[in-house]
């Protein structure tokens, strides 16, 4: 059967349906990782339970990254090498009868001023389709193979992928995307800019290197993390010397002791295999049982990597895994095939986007009650304003943006999943790398921005990830998250006392009347604290009270400090 090479799928516009075991014919799927060091072809096969398992898993070792550090370009030879390699590996896939074949090129392919170059000789020569992903794509797909593999549900982890040209670093806090940073650290960058780290002076200068990037470019974490996940060559490499090492009696037949996948070191087992391995010449390193002789030029760098890490951020635990982007490729692969998300463009199924907005919530264990209470209440809020200030901001109120001001409203609260303090900060991170099926990238951003400003600061050009955003874009947040505080002021109390509202307005301002069965003094009161934003966006003064009785006023209004940020 001819291999279909797919477009990247877009995930807007289609729900999750019925898992059905797919037709026998295309039970069988391939990845290709176009790696700075190696590329790697996977062939699986779909089991009933929509596992897989393997058929095939080979490994060229192409040093795309050859020079790159030097030049910016990727070396002629080398690009001719990797050709010819991906057209062997597509036809091996083709001989297994795939019906889905991805292919995706990582850090070398990303950075190089010849990358462009490079995909459109693929697709000539090799008749492959080779998507460039950026390092927030290649981050999620190893993290979409490690939250298969092990349970992140009940720890806050640090992910990390140490490739050929580039180490990503993504945090989880109870199985929820919080953070994700890449630097330009890698295995083959390092070994070009310093050399293999035969002599002290090299070692020195390399970690030198290390620590100041990892001191520029890798901010904290939130909170603690006790575990780090690493994935990657460097890391399977790692685990197998630890092994053998530990095996008191060698092997001869060159057969681990231990399943690599799980396997724990601690961070002191790291710095020993880092100073025993920096002792050597690559040709000791290249005759160490377990370490495969093309890694033997940069597993100092790797390792290094691997252990500055641990110590800037104070892990002690690290579990290796013998996954990562390819793996993590073949399950969204197997998703799309099974109809969770689409393979194309088109729409199959809509997507229920605010389901999707809930489910996120709750895995953050966030309040249902309220959250879909104040979405309400902003909802309705939107509606009435609609009618009366749609002339004054014009493209605002669109249904995209009423559903993408429920979603921010559901979500505003997940926050609290890291910490009740500067809960509004943490709720914009866990949105912004969140998996929101159905949002676009651009909703997501705006999404995670509404909600980050539901409280506290209003939006300020001084804050990075407002400014981030498109004029238009910023003016929708603006809006949004206006009317975001005063629906979150109206749930003061958390009891959804106000049943409903309704807005009038007149020359000198604009009057909201709050229906409830008792007189809602807080819930008026915390409204009232963050109208500031609102009057500010509308021009327009504004009056919260009562239906019953708009005679009583809550004592004590004021709006609500800004936070220093």
């Amino acid at each position: 059967m001819p291999i279909t090479n797919e477009p990247p799928a877009d995930t807007a516009n289609t729900a999750p349906v019925e898992t059905q075991p797919p037709p026998a014919e295309s039970r069988r799927l391939a990845a290709l990782d176009v790696g700075t060091n190696s590329i790697r072809l996977i062939v699986v096969e779909l089991l009933a339970d929509a596992g897989f398992r393997m058929l095939d898993d080979e490994k060229v070792i192409a040093r795309l990254g050859h020079g790159l550090a030097s030049t910016g370009r990727m070396d002629p030879e080398r690009i001719e090498f990797a050709v010819t390699a991906i057209e062997r590996l597509r036809k091996v896939a083709e001989g297994f009868g795939v019906s889905m074949f991805r292919a995706v090129a990582t850090a070398a392919v990303r950075e190089a001023e010849n990358g462009q170059d490079f995909v459109d000789l693929v697709r000539e020569r090799a008749g492959v389709e080779l998507e460039i992903i950026s390092a927030d794509q290649e981050a999620r797909l190893s993290f979409r193979s490690i939250e298969a593999a092990f349970d992140l549900d009940q720890t806050n982890a640090l992910i990390t992928d140490i490739g050929g040209g580039s180490t990503e670093l993504l945090v989880s806090i109870g199985g929820v995307v919080d953070q994700v940073q890449t630097m330009r650290l890698g295995a083959v960058r390092l070994t070009e800019m310093f050399g293999p780290a035969e002599t002290h002076d090299q070692f020195r200068r390399m970690r030198a290197h290390v620590q100041r990037t990892l001191r520029s470019d890798a901010g904290q974490p939130v909170v603690p993390v006790q575990i780090m996940y690493g994935t990657g060559g460097t890391f399977t490499a790692l685990a197998a010397l630890a092994m053998m090492r530990r095996d008191f009696e060698t092997r001869s037949d060159g057969i681990l002791p231990f399943a690599v996948r799980g396997y724990e070191l601690q961070r002191s087992d790291v710095r020993h295999i880092l100073d025993w391995i920096a002792k050597m010449s690559v040709r000791e390193r290249a005759a160490l049982p377990g370490l495969s002789p093309d890694r033997a030029e940069i597993i100092v760098a790797g390792v290094l990597i691997a252990e500055r890490v641990m110590r800037r951020f104070d892990v002690n635990r690290l579990r290796v895994h013998d996954g990562g982007i390819r793996d993590g490729l073949i399950r969204k692969m197997i998703d799309e095939l099974l109809g969770r998300i689409p393979v194309d463009g088109r729409s199959r199924i809509p997507i229920d986007r605010l389901a999707e907005a809930r489910r996120f919530a709750a895995k953050c264990h966030d309040e249902e009650r309220s959250g879909e209470h104040v979405a309400m209440l902003a909802a309705s809020i939107f509606d009435q304003l609609a009618a009366h200030m749609s002339d004054t901001t014009p493209g605002i109120f669109t249904p995209e943006n009423r559903e993408i001001l429920q979603a921010a409203a559901i979500l505003r609260d997940v926050g609290y999943l890291v910490n009740y303090a500067k809960h509004h900060k943490h709720s914009y991170h866990l949105i912004v790398h969140s998996d929101l099926r159905g949002f676009t990238a651009r909703e997501v951003a705006i999404i995670a921005n509404t909600a980050r400003y539901h409280r506290r600061s209003k939006p300020k050009r001084k804050h990075r990830e407002f400014m981030k955003l498109e004029p238009d874009d910023r003016r929708t947040v603006e809006v949004l998250s206006a009317i975001l505080r005063i629906a979150d002021g109206l749930d003061r109390t958390h009891t959804q006392a106000i049943q409903s509202l309704e807005i009038t307005r007149d020359d000198q301002a604009m009057h909201m009347l709050v229906s409830a069965l008792q007189f809602p003094e807080v819930d008026i009161w915390g409204a009232e604290r963050r109208k500031s934003l609102f009057q500010r966006v509308f021009n327009t003064y504004l009056h919260i009270r009562w239906a019953s009785d708009p005679e009583l006023v809550p004592a004590e209004l004021a709006d609500e400090d800004d936070d220093d940020d």
